[in-house]
């Protein structure tokens, strides 16, 4: 995203009313496990490193829809 990166987006999204609940995967090629706290910390549902193989991606998404 231009202006925005995923963590960010889901700061933002996060304390808007019609997106408390709403599953939030971040799509990224960053691996550390600092990132990975962050994200979670500003409101990420699921993390998924690039590539992926679909199966992982089903996997993710499986896990995180009610």
């Amino acid at each position: 995203m231009p202006n925005l990166d995923g963590i960010g987006f889901a700061q933002k999204m996060r304390p808007l009313a019609p997106f408390k609940f709403t599953p939030v995967l971040l799509l990224t090629t960053e691996t550390r496990t600092d990132q990975k706290d962050k994200a979670k910390a500003a409101g990420a549902t699921g993390w998924l490193t690039k590539p992926f193989h679909p199966s992982k991606l089903r996997a993710v998404v499986q896990r995180v829809l009610p």
